[in-house]
């Protein structure tokens, strides 16, 4: 009979097909960002964890992406916890979780609400020389 296992901030867990990282865990519900295995290319939100030899299948891999998109509370009760990574791993989560927050919080804003400086900015390779109007002493 299969006994679920509970996971703790920083494991890797494994439900059905399906593998997260838990960022988080309150009461019977864990924070969780999916974690894509056999990747070749990264995300803007991806953290890539690269994992030497192990007795852990998943860990075998050799590249282990956690993507930093996707966050869903789930219920805290896991088929079986994969791997740990390192705390600094941690760290790079949450850069990227604050960098991913950020960049789509500048996409989501209207066309045309900022100026671009491209346009009416200095342009390489000008003189800076006046035109137009009466000339200035």
């Amino acid at each position: 009979m299969h006994v679920p296992v509970a996971a703790s901030a920083g494991d890797v867990c494994c439900s059905g097909a399906r593998h997260f990282y838990v960022l988080a865990v309150t009461g019977v519900l864990a924070l969780c960002v999916p974690v894509i295995l056999h990747r070749t290319e990264i995300h803007r939100a991806g953290v890539p964890v690269l994992t030497g030899p192990c007795e852990n299948s998943a860990a075998r891999i050799g590249l282990i992406v956690i993507r930093c998109t996707g966050k869903c509370w789930r219920n805290n009760r896991w088929d079986s916890r994969i791997m740990r990574p390192a705390p600094a791993i941690m760290r790079k989560i949450l850069a990227c979780l604050g960098r991913d927050q950020q960049a789509r919080a500048i996409e989501a804003t209207p066309a045309g609400l900022y100026r671009s400086t491209l346009l009416h900015g200095p342009k390489l390779g000008g003189c800076g020389r006046k035109r137009g109007g009466p000339p200035s002493d």
